[in-house]
């Protein structure tokens, strides 16, 4: 049971304490590192959908579609993404269907040389961001982090990965952790350090309210209904 965590935060304060769902996630899942790529892949996918949506709607929709399963998604062709924009229990948006699939494509031709996990790592240097604010909405909806992040990856051709976000990805996997608890932190290792910034450091470019929830991300964010994700650029 978590016992230190934001006073201000609407989620935890409305389902943590009734929703089985969410008081998993928030005890083992948001901000914690992410070890299997299959996992990582679910969450960028759950960003992606939820832009623009109230994170519940994300949330509820979880278990309907395939989007913790890399090697089948990236298989999937026209007759089955006709099948999903007919399928009630998903988010039926043609373009975040596809960008999903899409990147499950990239995901999968990293992993011939490499895990996803490790390849975000190298991205990053093997350096953890650790964001200790006292309020939750002082949880910043980007980061220098998060934005160098997303360009890469746009670069490389992935789909849905605007700087929110990917911040909010980042974030709800463990590469960037704000967990009041510090569940989050990972102990220094030759292999991965840790780099702590106050909520107002330099590192950080915008404090507008939000959640950082990303998909959630909890990965959600957002300046002015936190229980929305930006349509746009995020």
């Amino acid at each position: 049971m978590i016992t230190n965590w934001f006073d201000d935060d609407p989620l935890f304060n409305r389902y943590y304490p009734y929703d089985a769902g969410y008081r998993y996630y928030f005890e083992h899942e948001w901000g914690i590192p992410v070890q299997r790529d299959e996992q990582l892949f679910e969450f960028l996918s759950l960003g992606g959908f939820a832009a623009g949506l109230n994170w519940a709607v994300v949330f509820n929709k979880r278990s309907a579609f395939d989007a913790c399963q890399i090697e089948v998604v990236a298989a999937y062709r026209p007759e089955q993404i006709a099948n999903l924009l007919s399928n009630s229990a998903i988010i039926r948006n043609r373009r975040k269907i596809e960008a999903v699939i899409h990147n499950a494509r990239l995901i999968q031709q990293i992993r011939t040389t490499q895990s996803f996990k490790d390849y975000l790592w190298q991205q990053l240097g093997h350096q953890q961001l650790i964001i200790q604010p006292q309020y939750y909405d002082e949880l910043p909806r980007t980061t220098i982090t998060g934005d160098r992040i997303a360009q890469h990856l746009q670069q490389v051709g992935f789909k849905f990965v605007g700087p929110v976000t990917i911040n909010a990805w980042l974030v709800n996997t463990g590469f960037i952790t704000a967990r009041p608890d510090q569940l989050g932190i990972i102990t220094t290792t030759p292999r991965h350090s840790s780099t702590m910034l106050p909520p107002r450091s330099p590192g950080i470019l915008s404090l507008n309210p939000g959640l950082l929830r990303c998909f959630n991300c909890r990965s959600a964010y957002l300046a002015r209904d936190p229980l929305l994700f930006p349509d746009n650029n995020g």
